[in-house]
């Protein structure tokens, strides 16, 4: 119950039960001219480009009301045995007022008036939400910064509420914050020296030309080397002898050449190789993206998948699985906890002695405390949270995969040893077994024991430490074909267990 500051004279109980027989319908008819003047205190909460009012404006002739902005107007008392709010909001009329709760006004926070001479403060909002923070008046709420608002246009940034921007990712030669502006596509040029050039001009690594002077008397640009001054005659290259065909570059000799133009959607360096034509595609997870198909920047798209209900693809955010919120007022709801409509809950508020939410047979009550992590015993990979969501455990390290010991959810190696090592590189491994099955191991001797481990696939392998001797009837290449090569048999020693 929030706290209160009154200003009322006493009641009697005589007084009170005969309201009670005559004139019960006060709170009733006037509980929304109550919400209204709530509503009107807190739209002025910004003091900047607030205008304040007097009682006289808000038609109250007693007790404690909002200004409109952030004071408290003190409207009076009540005389001739009246009460403050017997004839509707701060208004002196012959019946007792009965007080609104903030329940009864839908105030999460802040300060609205009870109807009957007094403020009463309805607590606080839970970081990073604010009261008034997403324009709702009395309401817990937090208006999350975009990557416009913000001039973001590439990297991850803090939203102010909790979540994380993604802003999308830079075209080459231009890369995030690399000019020195954080979420700002950007290109440092190099300087003649970082070039290693002495003379002429060179591409600068951001489209553009550095003119690196020229050669003393006798000396050629490119007599000693490119780009180096020398007393050498100097042969100038050419963009096919580069293997460029975009841009500008430097001909060794001190001069420049145009190596032409990219067609859409390609661009020069775009693929990531200075001047050559390339584009380099984008990917779900740098656009920030998780269904549909949205287009990959290079003249294709991109399958970024599906929602799982309630979530649908877009609803929200065009290519982002979301799902947009009910509210309680749109359910005709006031007290307990309502379904979202999206896999969580909406708080709708507490209701005031002797009433209890849902004692009039309307339930309006429902909840759901979501688990954790560490109350599940697991440290990796999705699990349900208990309430129509999933939680990222996190992920493994080292050699260690999620699940990998047998306990789903748990951290754990496959590795049958005191010690496993992780895969160089694909290769070569051999089976016990014909159709290559069995026993996989990798052997030692391939190369010369430069390498201790290069099974066929590294993916989600280790390899033992112990040196085992293994008869082998067939192997397995890096390309995944199968060769029966001992049917009968092949005994070795200098072998390596694969694990997976």
């Amino acid at each position: 119950m929030g706290s209160v500051a009154r200003n009322s004279s006493t009641l009697s109980w005589l007084t009170a039960a005969l309201w009670l027989s005559l004139g019960s319908c006060s709170l009733t008819q006037n509980l929304d001219d109550l919400k209204s003047t709530a509503d009107a205190g807190d739209a002025g909460s910004d003091a900047s480009a607030c205008k304040k009012k007097t009682c006289k404006e808000l038609n109250a002739n007693c007790g404690l009301a909002l200004d409109g902005c952030t004071s408290v107007l003190d409207c009076g008392t009540c005389t001739d045995g009246k009460y403050c709010g017997g004839d509707g909001p701060n208004r002196c009329g012959d019946f007792p007022c009965v007080p609104a709760s903030c329940a009864d006004l839908g105030a999460e926070c802040g300060q609205v008036p009870d109807g009957c001479g007094a403020i009463i403060d309805c607590a606080a909002c839970t970081p990073p939400a604010t009261c008034g923070g997403d324009g709702v008046p009395n309401g817990c709420g937090c208006k999350p910064k975009t990557c416009e608002s913000e001039a973001a246009t590439c990297g991850t940034l803090d939203d102010g509420c909790g979540n994380s921007l993604n802003c999308g990712v830079c075209q080459p030669p231009t890369t995030c914050g690399q000019a020195g502006q954080a979420n700002s596509c950007g290109c440092t040029a190099k300087t003649c020296q970082e070039l290693g050039a002495d003379c002429g001009t060179q591409a600068d690594g951001c489209g553009g030309t550095v003119s690196c002077g020229s050669c003393p008397s006798g000396q050629t640009c490119g007599g000693g080397g490119p780009n180096k001054c020398g007393a050498g005659p100097c042969v100038p290259s050419t963009c096919n002898a580069q293997g460029k065909n975009c841009g500008d570059v430097s001909d060794g000799c001190g001069n420049k050449l145009n190596c032409g133009s990219c067609s859409p959607p390609q661009t020069c360096s775009g693929g990531g190789v200075a001047n050559v034509c390339g584009c380099t595609k984008t990917t779900c997870s740098a656009l920030g993206k998780n269904c549909g198909s949205p287009p990959d920047a290079c003249g294709g798209t991109l399958n970024c998948g599906t929602c799982t209900a309630p979530e649908t693809c877009s609803a929200v955010t065009q290519n982002v699985c979301g799902c947009v919120k009910t509210s309680c007022q749109a359910q005709g709801k006031n007290c307990g906890s309502i379904p979202d409509g999206c896999g969580g809950n909406l708080s709708c508020g507490a209701c005031v002695a002797p009433e209890s939410c849902s004692g009039g047979g309307v339930a309006n009550a429902c909840g759901c405390t979501k688990t954790t992590c560490q109350a599940q015993g697991k440290n990796c990979g999705q699990i349900s949270d208990g309430c129509g969501g999933s939680l990222d455990c996190g992920s493994c390290s080292g050699l260690n995969t999620c699940g990998g010991g047998g306990t789903p959810g748990v951290c754990g190696s496959v590795c049958g040893e005191a010690t496993c090592v992780a895969p160089e590189s694909a290769y070569i491994s051999h089976f016990t077994g014909a159709g290559c099955t069995g026993t996989e191991s990798y052997y030692l001797p391939y190369d010369g024991f430069a390498y201790k481990c290069r099974p066929w696939n590294s993916a989600g392998a280790v390899c033992g430490t112990m040196n085992r001797t293994e008869t082998n009837k067939s192997y397995k290449d890096s390309a995944g074909n199968c060769v029966e090569a001992w049917p009968s048999g092949n005994t070795l020693p200098e072998f390596a267990r694969v694990y997976r």
